[in-house]
């Protein structure tokens, strides 16, 4: 009696082992993922990332100069959306321990496969400079369970640069300028032109009453007058 051949699964369980494997791998590679940009990321009329967008692409945002925010546009593409609330939830990992730093909330989402939106990231609502940032994609199923539905990482710097200068905002003035010009006066550059002359002083007026002359006038006169008469009154006598 012939006995039929064992069966030897070893020889086709390690290739489907392997496929299995490999099919596993490449969901999660092409799971919804979180993208960062400094400014509006391009997308194609389907709300995917175009080549543009993929090359503005950045992992580092840098502060608001002089302002203690940062701005960001976030693009997701998101691996089995349902309409519902949207939540995108920001957390760090000091020391070891992950926590929570704050959420940002689409509370009409309508569902589909890509998200973006401009976000501010402020410094008083936890966010600091020179911190990564892990943030994820999450909506909540019918069960209560949080489902994460992508995921992503951008970091916050703080290069120290100055706000750029309005063109068309006036400087302030010196409050200190007005005080220079007079002391200095309305001389031009080069000074030709002779500085304007001083007006005549204005000779004080004449006091009412009787004068005396400085030449001495005044006073000839009134001897005249004695010496005539003191002839008259010796005339008298004689």
């Amino acid at each position: 009696m012939t006995k039929a051949p064992r069966m030897q699964p070893h020889r086709w369980f390690l290739p489907t082992a392997v496929a299995m494997a490999t099919l596993c791998t490449a969901s999660v590679a092409w799971a919804g993922e979180i993208k960062f940009g400094s400014t509006k990321l391009d997308v194609d009329d389907k709300g995917n990332l175009s080549a543009e967008g993929r090359k503005a692409v950045v992992d580092t945002v840098d502060e608001v100069p002089a302002e203690d925010r940062w701005e960001i546009h976030l693009w997701a593409k998101l691996d089995n959306a349902a309409e519902g609330p949207l939540y995108f939830q920001f957390s760090q990992n000091l020391n070891g321990t992950s926590s929570d730093v704050w959420r940002y909330d689409e509370e009409n989402f309508p569902g589909g496969k890509y998200f973006s939106a401009d976000i501010e990231l402020l410094g008083g609502k936890g966010f600091n400079k020179d911190r990564t940032y892990d943030v994820k994609a999450v909506q909540v199923s019918a069960k209560g369970k949080d489902i994460t539905l992508a995921t992503g990482k951008i970091k916050l710097i703080k290069s120290g640069k100055k706000p750029a200068k309005d063109p068309n905002e006036e400087e302030e003035a010196d409050p200190d300028q007005d005080a220079h010009d007079s002391l200095a006066g309305d001389e031009p550059e080069g000074g030709d032109e002779k500085p304007a002359e001083a007006p005549p002083p204005v000779e004080p007026k004449a006091k009412k009453g009787c004068s005396i002359d400085s030449d001495g006038s005044a006073w000839n006169g009134a001897l005249l007058l004695l010496v005539l008469g003191v002839g008259l009154a010796t005339r008298r006598r004689d």
